[in-house]
């Protein structure tokens, strides 16, 4: 066998699987990143709207007889149903999903994928417990033995429960992003700061959910939230985009493939989905409604600036991963 041969039988370059690019997750991946991190950020959001609520007497009046104010209690409600769903595109991309039950073998605190499997045991029946708790006056109608057990069970510490729910929520937001933080071999995606900016982005799109969701006299606090989080994406994407330039040269060409270069995604260059979807009708635009609004300025479609912000939310989801899988070097 001659050297040349032995290096073509070895080099992965001759798998037309592997170039021009490697697509290992298709669409079910940023689907379940979106609403897992949108779960997240409902918990968080609404978690500590209740510690604030009761603790402090701050936030939206409530809805009578004790009961937390309709955002919060569809926001809790929400929360759970939308991890399901995005469990159901991450089930529909396991190749053997009849093994799913594996991850709970073991614990591998630094694998992700084991850290993020046994977080999820945890948010599920503490989020359906919240769900329950702030929605125990319609629940209390149904003559259902076990559901009156457990709300008198848990009726005096609904300030604990949020408490943990809210970290809980931070964690599944972080971990969507450290889920590929974690894929050393992917250059754009191997950058310390995805976590935070998919947990931003996360709480970002949950308070522009519950904006849209709010009764109009419960809006403007969801809109501050939804501004705030804006601001701080706005700045972590700066980060991430500064770390991916002035690191490696894998990391700058990946970060360049992203904002810069000549790949597209149905047909239309990353750059353009990045700067001029994400950024600019996805940030930029919902945070100059959102302000104006906050200034007094009426709004003729108030909904327009919540649905652009989920819109430039899922589109991140879309672009990291896309984008880091059709990158390659033949370093």
């Amino acid at each position: 066998m001659t050297a040349t041969a032995a290096t073509e039988i070895i080099s992965t370059k001759i798998n037309p699987n592997v170039v021009p690019h490697l697509h290992i997750w298709e669409w079910q991946i940023p689907l379940y990143l979106f609403l897992g991190g949108m779960a997240g950020g409902l918990l968080v959001i609404t978690s500590i709207m209740i510690v604030l609520k009761r603790k402090f007497g701050i936030g939206p009046k409530d809805a009578g007889e004790g009961c937390p104010c309709l955002a919060i209690r569809i926001g809790s409600a929400l929360s759970p149903i939308l991890l399901a769903v995005g469990m159901i595109f991450l089930f529909l991309d396991l190749a053997h999903p009849l093994y799913v039950w594996a991850f709970y073998t073991t614990v591998q605190p630094t694998s992700p994928m084991s850290a993020g499997s046994w977080i999820l045991v945890a948010f599920f029946p503490l989020a359906v417990l919240q769900a329950m708790l702030v929605n125990k006056r319609q629940l209390r109608t149904f003559d259902v033995g076990i559901v009156h057990k457990v709300l008198d069970w848990t009726e005096g510490h609904m300030t604990i429960v949020a408490l943990v729910n809210a970290h809980i929520g931070v964690g599944i937001g972080i971990y969507t992003g450290i889920l590929l933080s974690f894929f050393s071999a992917r250059p754009l995606w191997s950058s310390s700061i995805l976590g935070m900016l998919f947990l931003v982005s996360g709480i970002s799109a949950a308070a522009a959910l519950m904006l849209l969701l709010a009764p109009e006299e419960e809006k403007p606090i969801y809109s501050m939230i939804d501004a705030n989080a804006i601001w701080i994406e706005l700045v972590t994407v700066g980060l991430f985009v500064l770390g991916g330039l002035t690191g490696s040269a894998n990391s700058s060409g990946a970060m360049m493939h992203l904002i810069g270069g000549n790949a597209v995604m149905a047909g239309i260059p990353y750059a353009y989905w990045f700067w001029g979807l994400f950024v600019g009708a996805g940030l930029l635009v919902p945070l100059l409604l959102e302000f104006l609004e906050a200034a007094g300025v009426h709004i003729k479609y108030p909904n327009v600036a919540p649905i652009m912000v989920l819109t430039g939310g899922m589109l991140l989801r879309f672009l990291i991963v896309f984008a880091g899988q059709s990158y390659h070097t033949f370093m």
